[in-house]
């Protein structure tokens, strides 16, 4: 039986991101690398510039796609941003993969300042192993985990 319940619960831990693919984006190549290995699938139904993928997408043409987790890049500002639900489906706040990589940059990372953006503050660090150039950004809001790339000026 516990063999069993292990089995059920590998793919739950299969198909996240981890701080080594966050620290591997330095381009749209690379962030769409991440998105199609991690088995994210794109997203064309906003007409925006933002390249976007979605975990297991629930695709509704009257209320919008949903997902648990949305992977976005910003080809003109060369920028990316990761948001995950922080919720499981039982309803309770579980470890996500928000909370993991947040716990993995503060082992590996140093804090370098709260930036605010859009009227919310990011706790932000420098990233000695990343292949970006700037800072990376988290924040929890409404109960999603938030990660922002802010590139360098």
């Amino acid at each position: 039986m516990k063999k069993l319940l292990l089995l059920l619960f590998i793919p739950l831990f299969s198909y996240s991101q981890t701080y080594k693919d966050i620290m591997s984006i330095n381009s749209a190549e690379m962030f769409k690398k991440v998105a199609i290995e991690n088995n994210y699938e794109i997203d064309n139904s906003d007409e925006g510039e933002l390249i976007t993928y979605g975990f297991n997408i629930q695709r509704d043409s009257i209320e919008g796609n949903k997902s648990t987790k949305w992977l976005y890049y910003d080809p003109k500002g060369d920028s990316f941003f990761f948001q995950f639900s922080r919720s499981s489906f039982l309803g309770v706040n579980d470890k996500s993969d928000y909370d993991l990589i947040l716990n993995e940059v503060k082992e590996k990372c140093s804090y370098h300042k709260i930036v605010n953006f859009g009227g919310t503050d990011y706790v932000t660090y420098s990233c000695p192993e990343s292949s970006y150039k700037g800072k990376i950004g988290f924040v929890i809001e409404e109960d999603n985990g938030i990660i922002v790339h802010f590139p360098d000026k």
